[in-house]
């Protein structure tokens, strides 16, 4: 559920080189969240690696903490994710989630 109510929300994180290419970006569509991965140090910009995930996955919340960490630092998974919570409503894992 949005919290905003344009159709799509965009952020663009520029970290540097603690993340593949330096930059997240975080489109967020009505029921799709995708995070790509984006060139800062070639002078491109273009997507080095992308991932969509849908909102209503049970275990939506892990599985970008896993990705994101996975092609850069918790510490900006955590940052990301803080984010991502702000505009949408993404369910809590239960007791036995895993």
């Amino acid at each position: 559920m949005y919290i905003e109510k344009s159709n799509t929300m965009k952020k663009t994180f520029k970290i540097g080189e603690y993340v593949i290419g330096g930059i997240i970006e975080v489109v967020i569509d009505k029921k799709i969240i995708t995070i790509n991965f984006r060139d800062m140090f070639g002078g491109t910009n273009k997507v080095l690696d992308t991932k969509s995930f849908a909102i209503t996955d049970r275990n939506i919340e892990r599985d970008i903490l896993f990705y994101i960490s996975d092609n850069g630092t918790s510490y900006y998974a955590d940052k990301v994710l803080e984010y991502i919570k702000t505009k949408v409503e993404i369910p809590k894992l239960t007791q036995f989630g895993w």
